[in-house]
């Protein structure tokens, strides 16, 4: 047993992060890790690639799981589709710490980061963090090389009516950090605040119990990317777990830029299958805090067509026949995630 469970979960390339093409990508996470201060934790990996990937964990100062996702959660995965929530709900079946950390790839932290976390957990806090955009080895500002290279300028959209270079210099300022959307207000607030429940996403903390009590990361989600950790958050606070999101702007995470998941895992340039936004705004209403055990209703169905059916989610007609009846859609409808973690941690 530990203490901490540090769950990433992964797909990338070997050398993926950008402007540093001899680094491998899982070296600054491991290094960081390696000089943590609270020494009581396990990493657990969560890999796609977990047949493939060649990496020495020996040697290590504390212990790796590299696992491939569970059986039992593969469904999207093993479709080329999104599937984070199965990643993480597997890091949570093999977890064995009282607290989960839970860290994306590419990362990097310095030494109090994981003491800092037990220390708000056992305050009766998740410590939430922020992070701090590196682009070739040094923080990323808005700047020729960067609109020309950098992640945010590559490989993110915008549906603003506006030139992308100019969108991102409104957004971080001409010259300006890429860094954490929350930064501004957390400053505002005297550098430290409670967070809002929707804000739970990339790198946060959680207690195994509460996970346990939603039941994960909702499998609705997946097929797609994006809100499903929006909607984990809220779904903690729906089962009380209020007041207890903390952000501190000494709590922070450098986050590596780096190229996007290999075709051989998620094929790219797909449309939505649905809107994850519907699905958070069903749990929201409905007040269901335990996902991944009923069904949703035909009245939930009839609503996430309707908003899967207006932009940005604008899916083609090839998916829906303009009616959200394509065969993706159907698909996502029939599989019905059914299951409890806790039962499957059990002879894990």
């Amino acid at each position: 047993m530990v203490s901490i469970s540090v769950i990433t979960p992964t797909a990338r390339d070997d050398y993926s992060i950008l402007g540093q093409p001899h680094l491998h990508y899982l070296d600054p996470t491991m290094k960081s890790l390696a000089k943590q201060s609270f020494k009581d934790f396990e990493l657990i990996i969560v890999d796609a690639l977990h047949v493939s990937r060649d990496y020495d964990f020996s040697g290590l100062p504390f212990p790796v799981k590299h696992i491939p996702v569970h059986p039992g959660h593969r469904f999207w995965l093993d479709r080329k589709r999104w599937s984070v929530c199965a990643y993480l709900n597997t890091g949570i079946i093999y977890s064995e710490g009282e607290l989960i950390v839970r860290i994306d790839d590419c990362s990097e932290f310095d030494s109090g980061y994981l003491e800092r976390c037990w220390e708000k957990y056992l305050d009766g806090g998740f410590l939430l963090g922020m992070h701090n955009r590196y682009h070739a080895g040094k923080p990323a500002r808005i700047n020729k090389e960067y609109l020309e290279e950098g992640y945010e300028s590559k490989y993110s959209e915008t549906f603003e009516p506006v030139e992308k270079a100019e969108f991102l210099k409104r957004l971080y300022g001409e010259g300006g950090l890429v860094r954490d959307s929350r930064f501004p207000l957390v400053e505002a607030s005297g550098g430290k605040m409670t967070a809002f429940r929707n804000w739970m996403y990339g790198y946060s903390s959680f207690s195994l119990d509460a996970a346990l009590k939603v039941n994960g990361f909702d499998e609705n989600f997946d097929g797609d990317k994006s809100i499903e950790d929006q909607d984990f958050g809220n779904r903690l606070w729906i089962a009380g777990y209020r007041d207890m999101f903390l952000l501190d702007v000494n709590h922070t995470v450098i986050e590596h830029e780096h190229n996007s998941i290999p075709e051989e895992v998620i094929t790219q340039g797909l449309k939505p299958i649905k809107c994850n936004y519907a699905l958070y705004l069903i749990n929201e209403r409905r007040v269901r805090f335990r996902a991944n055990v009923d069904d949703l209703t035909e009245d939930d169905y009839r609503f996430v067509v309707k908003e899967s059916l207006k932009p940005p989610c604008s899916p083609q007609p090839s998916f829906y026949e303009d009616d959200c009846a394509g065969e993706l859609f159907r698909l996502w409808k029939d599989r019905r995630p059914d299951f409890d973690l806790r039962e499957e941690r059990v002879g894990i």
